[in-house]
């Protein structure tokens, strides 16, 4: 039986069965595209994901735009053309870009069945500039260059039957996972007679003394054995990379001053929340603005060498700038200019990753 020779709506579904019942066809209709049969075996369903896993991409960042001499704040750059760092200097460039949503018209593809997946999880193609407001900066190199992955594993307690069943569940092909699951529940027929045993225990003593036992506490107490936990470390989450950048600011005339103060005033804003959240949901007007707060921008940070990145250190993705510190008497002093400018100032940023990494991406050095 193939899909209907109709014209159908979207979304539709149209099923079919023989006079058995014993095969069931299920289409479903998509503009464009016409009638689409569904899956009806595990078997289908695995192959659907597994197209859907292949084509999923994780687009790289691509190189920054910005370079030394086009950035708009420089520390140290007195303007005299003796700042001590040039073009070719190794330095840090700091871009401030919109918070971009992860569910806001993100990129779809389809593969070849019609199955849709999102194409870009880093979004790297569809972060727009913070605008004027958010100039470019280059900092020296800080004395504290590191990065690190931390991945999170836990050990994982499962009971005997439990594992029989997952052991089960695992095996290789379906008539394996009829027998196995069989096996599974036969073997822990045999363990019933002790937990039911533990359990009437367990309550009786709970309801005369009240106490309150575990099964473990049963059998330790009374045979010196407990249930095989079968504790098996499993892989949970990865987090995500935080890292800590320190600068100190010391100008050395009036230009540098202003240059210095600008600095610490962007990071400033790129850390806090915006009073206009703009559209939500496509609405905008005094209600939205009396309820909503806009997302704080975010921030690349990118280690260079000269008019490229640094192949060795750091790559990082998008971050958002979750704190930062400014101290105006970082010598244990306070010194000021004649204007009142502090002679001095430490400025310390720490910043977060919005995307996980992965092991591929590692591999193509898009990140280090």
């Amino acid at each position: 039986m193939s899909a209907p020779a109709r014209e159908g709506k979207e979304g539709e579904i149209y099923t079919w069965e023989n006079r058995r019942g014993t095969v069931t066809k299920r289409y479903v209709y998509r503009e464009g595209l016409g009638w689409r049969q569904l899956v009806t075996t595990p078997e289908e369903g695995k192959l659907k994901r597994n197209k859907a896993r292949v084509a999923f991409t994780l687009t790289a960042f691509a190189p920054p735009s910005t370079n030394y001499m086009s950035a708009a704040l420089r520390y140290p750059d007195d303007g005299s053309g003796n700042a001590g760092m040039t073009e070719e200097s190794d330095y840090v460039l700091f871009q401030f870009f919109e918070y971009k949503p992860p569910f806001q018209d993100n990129t779809l593809g389809t593969v070849a069945d019609g199955t849709q997946f999102s194409s870009n999880y880093n979004q790297s193609d569809q972060y727009v500039s913070a605008g004027d407001s958010y100039p470019s900066i280059v900092m020296y190199m800080p004395e504290d260059v590191s990065t690190g992955f931390r991945g999170n594993w836990g050990g994982k307690a499962i009971s005997t039957v439990g594992a029989d069943l997952l052991r089960a569940a695992g095996a290789d092909g379906p008539l394996k996972k009829l027998t196995n699951a069989g096996n599974a529940v036969a073997s822990a027929g045999g363990r019933l007679k002790q937990i039911a045993a533990a359990t009437a225990i367990k309550k009786l003593v709970t309801s005369v003394g009240g106490d309150n036992l575990s099964n473990d506490d049963i059998f330790g107490s009374i045979s010196g054995a407990v249930l095989n936990p079968n504790t098996e470390l499993l892989f949970n989450s990865v987090d995500m990379r935080n890292f800590q950048l320190n600068f100190k600011l010391v100008p050395r005339n009036g230009a540098e001053a202003t240059t210095c103060n600008n600095i610490i005033k962007t990071f400033k804003k790129c850390t806090l929340p915006k009073r206009d959240p703009g559209q939500v949901f496509g609405f905008t007007g005094p209600s939205e603005t009396a309820g909503f707060i806009g997302v704080p921008n975010l921030c690349r940070v990118s280690f260079m060498k000269g008019s490229s990145e640094h192949d060795v250190l750091p790559r990082f993705k998008m971050c958002a700038v979750t704190q930062v510190d400014v101290n105006y008497t970082p010598d244990g002093a306070y010194a000021t200019y004649a204007d009142g400018q502090p002679v001095a100032m430490t400025l310390t940023l720490n910043f977060q990753e919005t995307k996980i990494c992965f092991a591929e991406e590692v591999d193509k050095d898009e990140v280090r």
